[in-house]
């Protein structure tokens, strides 16, 4: 496992923003990459995710005091898309329960924290207890969103570490036709069309009308659940 300020492997170093105040360069600073042949699902997470050493210092994201609402805490992970690498799983070390995985708007899934320590906050006094978690992504991709739930309106998040194992990317990891068909808007994309005066060729309006019958099908579906 490697820091990602310190990967030469990578056209671009990845970013990791927060929609929370956050020290600057801090949080890029928790971020690790882990590479290797080995599937997520059979890497070491209680190793990858084990409590910080003696006087590490946390990251702590706050949220911003002129927030009216009460805005839940994102954290944004980017990887340069022409890199050669996408982002396999993800795993956090936090004081944040829980976490969701967000690609683009689009839920992947949910991460219930297990309770790994308890440390002292030296500023305040307070006890902060870390949890890890993490999620195995269904495809890879190169830049998703982690929403970060705690129980009550925390006013803080301590960050120790956020863990991201990469795989390379190959010729077939290109999504499918059904699942990329379910993310087109095809009345907007005619609507364009006809804006402009352009028409479909026959095999283009063929092709559209398949993709809107897969549509339909898959809503037919969930609604049937």
């Amino acid at each position: 496992m490697e820091a990602g300020t310190e990967d030469p492997g990578l056209t671009r170093r990845p970013t990791l923003a927060s929609s929370w105040d956050a020290p600057c360069g801090a949080l890029t600073q928790s971020l690790f990459l882990s590479r290797g042949g080995l599937g997520a699902g059979e890497f070491d997470w209680e190793e990858l995710l084990e409590p910080p050493a003696p006087g590490q210092d946390l990251v702590i994201l706050k949220r911003s005091p002129n927030s009216q609402d009460e805005n839940p805490c994102f954290l944004y992970l980017n990887f340069d898309p022409t890199g050669g690498e996408e982002i396999a799983s993800i795993g956090i070390l936090s004081s944040a329960r829980n976490m969701e995985v967000y690609l683009r708007e689009e839920y992947c899934g949910t991460s219930r924290g297990k309770n790994v320590c308890t440390l002292l906050d030296n500023s305040k006094y307070e006890k902060i207890i870390l949890f890890k978690k993490y999620l195995k992504l269904e495809s890879s991709t190169h830049a998703c969103k982690i929403k970060l739930l705690s129980f009550g309106e925390k006013q803080c998040i301590f960050i120790s570490k956020v863990v991201v194992h990469m795989r390379a990317v190959s010729a077939n990891s290109s999504p499918s036709s059904s699942a990329l068909g379910s993310r087109i808007d095809l009345y907007r994309v005619q609507t364009i069309m006809e804006s402009t005066g352009s028409q479909l060729l026959p095999g283009v309006q063929q092709l559209m009308d398949m993709v809107r019958f897969q549509q339909r099908n898959r809503i037919d579906i969930w609604k049937s659940d």
